[in-house]
């Protein structure tokens, strides 16, 4: 008899959810995907989200432009509650798995100030894994400066990382970083980058309008995307681009965020043309829209890190979509490349304009045979089953390994 294999997935963000106008598209898109992949694989997933929870939904309406110009006082009352909600959430875990079977492993998302798999009733008796995206108490308290209990928050994120027998670390430079911050041995991290569903690479491209090529962002709107770099960029190359190929430049950008306001204030200040804000899209209507769009940016730097330590979701959609990519260096960015997706990596922002220049030339080549094998290629490489299969085959190993470590233990003849 086959055994279906279970896994509690657990999400400690109290602002993510998963319907279709989320406030957090990214850490839905890579939920949602990366728990479906899973399925596919045979594995039965119990999803908790601490914003399901009885009392917390009212945190997943609060978008990420609220936090603008937030005194510290309101700050250190969201802390106190942020606390309190993180305890309660905790309770709700332990009653929601006190009777459950046990589950072949535990998935948290790591999140500021919470450790939700410290109250499952199943902890000690399966596989912890933790997914990290960043150093989430240094991010919140100095990149989007909404969070004063850095100390406490950074003494329970390193608890989690510590606690897991496998970190999920969305890129080579965070493994490293969490290593710094929390002493976890190396071999206990899985370098697992975002990924695509494969179902993007089939989505049809909108014909293109002639005469008018379209550079687009989707994402969070804030500083360390440099958006203004980017449309100053923009406005450099437009004439240059008229004369090489009769089109006029068009920029798209798909977002809310903390930069928003200031952005749209310096593109009428400076005069930027064509350029259209459009504000906070569902996933499918996200994808809809960059599927008209010859060219996608990715502007991410690092902020607080020693380094650029995240996983560019955003990319991966570009490439999937058919687009040529204009974005900062990453291992992604490498990766999508060496697979034979059209990316442009700029290491300088003076590059910027010949990167989007080069871009644009090549995406108005509309060489639909080099398109089509572009977006086969990220579908192979780069999918959420290909992701799930070697998160599979590495928890695999650690289940091994902890098995026979257990066998291995020696008798206490003392408890004789």
């Amino acid at each position: 008899m086959t055994v279906t294999k279970r896994a509690d997935y657990l999400v400690g963000g109290f602002r993510i959810s998963i319907g279709s106008n989320s406030n957090t598209p990214g850490p839905r898109t890579h939920i949602v995907n990366f728990i479906e992949a899973l399925q596919i694989a045979g594995i039965e997933v119990t999803l908790t989200l601490a914003s399901s929870l009885p009392f917390l939904g009212r945190f997943a309406r609060v978008r990420q432009s609220d936090y603008g110009g937030v005194s510290n006082a309101k700050i250190r009352i969201a802390d106190a509650i942020r606390i309190g909600a993180g305890l309660w959430s905790g309770l709700c875990t332990f009653v929601r798995t006190a009777r459950s079977p046990r589950p072949h492993f535990i998935y948290e998302r790591a999140a500021v100030l919470q450790s939700l798999t410290s109250f499952h009733r199943w902890k000690h008796a399966t596989i912890r894994v933790v997914e990290a995206n960043g150093i989430l108490s240094r991010e919140t308290a100095h990149d989007r400066k909404v969070l004063r209990a850095e100390k406490l928050a950074a003494l329970i994120e390193r608890h989690v990382l510590r606690r897991a027998d496998l970190v999920i670390s969305v890129s080579r430079p965070l493994a490293e970083e969490i290593v710094r911050f929390a002493a976890v041995d190396p071999s206990k991290i899985l370098v697992l980058p975002n990924g695509v569903r494969k179902s993007l690479t089939l989505v049809p491209r909108s014909p293109r309008s002639p005469g008018r090529v379209v550079i687009g962002f989707v994402g969070s709107v804030v500083a360390w995307q440099h958006l203004d770099v980017f449309l100053a960029a923009v406005k450099a190359c437009r004439e240059q681009i008229l004369r090489e190929t009769g089109a006029r430049i068009a920029v798209e950008i798909v977002g809310e965020g903390g930069d928003l306001e200031r952005l749209q204030s310096l593109s009428r200040e400076e005069g930027w043309e064509n350029v259209a804000f459009l504000g906070r899209l569902s996933h499918a209507e996200a994808v809809e829209r960059i599927a008209t769009w010859h060219v996608g940016f990715a502007g991410h730097t690092k902020s607080s890190s020693s380094e650029m330590y995240h996983s560019p979701l955003k990319i991966y959609e570009y490439a999937a979509l058919g687009l040529s990519v204009v974005c900062t260096p990453s291992g992604d960015a490498a990766a999508l490349k060496s697979s034979g997706s059209d990316v442009h990596i700029f290491t300088d922002w003076t590059a910027l304009p010949d990167a989007l220049r080069a871009a644009l030339l090549r995406a108005t080549s509309n060489d639909e045979a080099r398109i089509r094998t572009q977006r086969e290629s990220v579908g192979e490489h780069h999918s959420w089953d290909a992701r799930v299969e070697e998160f599979l085959a590495r928890l695999a190993h650690v289940t091994r390994s902890r098995s026979a470590s257990r066998r291995r233990k020696p008798i206490d003849l003392a408890a004789l």
